[in-house]
């Protein structure tokens, strides 16, 4: 049985590759390799923050701590997550693309007519991006070592090649391409894979009651989620998921791997409906998979590590077509989400640091660009060739250090027209130092930091002090003021009242979907969890 998921993963791989290669013919100049033409349509964004987002860590991690008994905490996270995008693109994303900029890194430079500022973004992202990179190649690495039995280090191998060849020769528009049928794949693989997993646990509310009674991970399923996982109080976990909640809004809606999707939209209608429509998806395609960990634990609570639980329910529960299916959504999520930060990371390295081809002509530039991109491959694959996985973990340190460095910023950089130069490197500095210094002191010495000592928190602080601080010392030029005027002058272009009242009209939808969610708790959940504990 282990053959067909095996062939199902090898297909899915060469198909991937085939079509990103395919892409790739198509792009002829820079323009075209980093932001795909800025010709993209509303499906192709869509499919690209979605499946550059969730990756394996939230197939493999997220559900790994659903299953060791951090439910609530996860759902928590995953609902105030999704609620970034609609944040992010109309309060940072469509100003963003009226800079023209090919990367986000290279908008902090226009913004801010800083070199510096330009490098330390760039430099900031490729630190961060690379720690989910190394995520996303061992959640991959992780599903093929699990269903075909080979070392975990030859699957390394394997997953990096799945990815880079096409990310390398294609760029952004392959990567568009890929994403998209990718986000299909696994949106298919969540929807149709849980029924089975709610039937194979007894039913919808019977697991619901069972796993409230838990005797052998007590709370697992209560909002003080299982107090022998993280934090011994039932507050303590509550202020961890609020916090992290915030954490994933504010990644969602300013990290590179999502905004950058919006230099590539065709418009900014295109970036507006792309937002409500990720957020929907994203918040559907979690909570399937966030409920299917924690029935799956009802079906076998044995699983040695949680973080292979949809594997295990793939293989062990789902027909074999289904669990192929699922197998190859999960491989899609890592292989789409690699791809989107290996191009990140490569796009930055040549556009925003090593400047010197940029203005070449499009061939050399584009030579430039390609082998810049493959150097970066080769120190992924070296770092997640020596790391022993722990997707989970790398991915909160990547997430956490962008949300400290870039979320004041950002969003400063269009909201605050008094901002400076010096205001807004001290405050990415301040912000990137105040998370990564803790973050390492944790990793290093084994430290549980207070939840109001979280890395997070003091990077925020810092980042708004230095904000302050550098703005107070260095106060901003008239040049700076006309520069943030001319982020909201709405182009021409843009203004359409047709196409304005189709916006409008997405945003009722987007509420009733809201609606839709909190009854389906409330019914589903709440309700059969409280008569199951009286």
């Amino acid at each position: 049985m282990t053959n067909i998921y095996l062939i199902g993963v090898v297909v899915a791989i060469i198909v991937f590759i085939l079509v990103g290669v395919f892409a790739g013919r198509r792009v002829k100049n820079t323009n075209d390799y980093y932001v795909a033409g800025r010709r993209a349509p509303v499906i192709l964004i869509v499919g690209s923050l979605i499946a550059s987002f969730l990756s394996t860590g939230a197939f493999l991690g997220d559900t790994g701590e659903v299953y060791g008994g951090f439910f609530m905490g996860i759902v928590i996270v995953g609902i105030m997550q999704s609620l970034g995008y609609v944040y992010g693109a109309t309060l940072f994303g469509k100003y963003i693309r009226r800079s023209k900029a090919n990367t986000v890194p290279e908008y902090f430079g226009i913004r801010f007519d800083s070199v510096r500022m330009r490098k330390l973004a760039s430099i900031t992202l490729m630190i961060g991006v690379t720690a989910y990179l190394l995520s996303a190649i061992q959640g991959v690495s992780t599903l093929m070592s699990s269903i075909s039995g080979l070392d975990y280090k030859w699957c390394v191998f394997i997953a990096w090649v799945s990815f880079t060849v096409f990310t390398v020769y294609s760029g952004s528009k392959g990567v568009l391409i890929t994403d998209t049928i990718m986000f299909l794949v696994f949106l298919t693989a969540a929807l149709i894979g849980i029924p089975f997993v709610v039937k194979a646990a007894g039913g919808w509310f019977g697991a619901i009651t069972d796993l409230a009674r838990s005797t052998t991970r007590p709370g697992i399923i209560s909002w003080t989620n299982n107090l022998d996982y993280l934090y011994p109080t039932g507050w303590g976990n509550l202020a961890w998921a609020v916090v992290y909640g915030v954490v994933w809004a504010v990644v969602v809606m300013v990290s590179p791997w999502q905004t950058s999707r919006y230099l590539m939209a065709k418009n900014e209608h295109t970036v507006v409906r792309s937002s409500v429509w990720a957020s929907m998806g994203v918040a559907a395609v979690t909570m399937s998979l966030y409920f299917s960990a924690a029935f799956i634990y009802k079906i076998n609570p044995n699983i040695s590590d949680g973080s292979t639980a949809i594997i295990w329910g793939a293989m062990n529960v789902m027909p074999t077509i289904v669990g192929v299916v699922m197998l190859t959504g999960i491989l899609s999520a890592g292989i789409s989400s690699a791809s989107t930060f290996l191009s990140l990371i490569g796009s930055s390295l040549t556009n925003d640091i090593f400047t010197k081809y940029r203005d070449s002509t499009d061939k050399k530039a584009l030579a430039v660009s390609r082998c810049g991109m493959a150097v970066v491959s080769i120190v992924a694959l070296a770092l997640a060739f020596f790391n022993p996985p722990q997707i989970f973990w790398i991915m909160y340190f990547g997430g956490t250090v962008i949300a400290s460095s870039w979320g004041v910023v950002a969003l400063a950089s269009v909201w605050y027209d008094k901002v400076s130069e010096l205001g807004s490197f001290l405050g990415m500095l301040f912000g990137f130092l105040g998370c990564v210094i803790p973050k390492t002191i944790s990793a290093v010495c084994g430290i549980t930091f207070p939840m109001y000592l979280d890395p997070f928190i003091i990077g925020i602080i810092l980042s708004i002090f230095g904000l302050v601080i550098g703005t107070k010392i260095k106060k901003c030029k008239p040049t700076d003021i006309e520069r943030y005027k001319k982020l909201h002058i709405r182009p021409q272009s843009e203004c359409d009242t047709v196409e304005d009242k189709k916006t409008h009209r997405l945003t009722y939808i987007y509420i009733g979907y809201g609606i839709i969610i909190g009854l389906f708790f409330v019914i589903a959940y709440a309700i059969p969890y409280m008569n199951a504990v009286k």
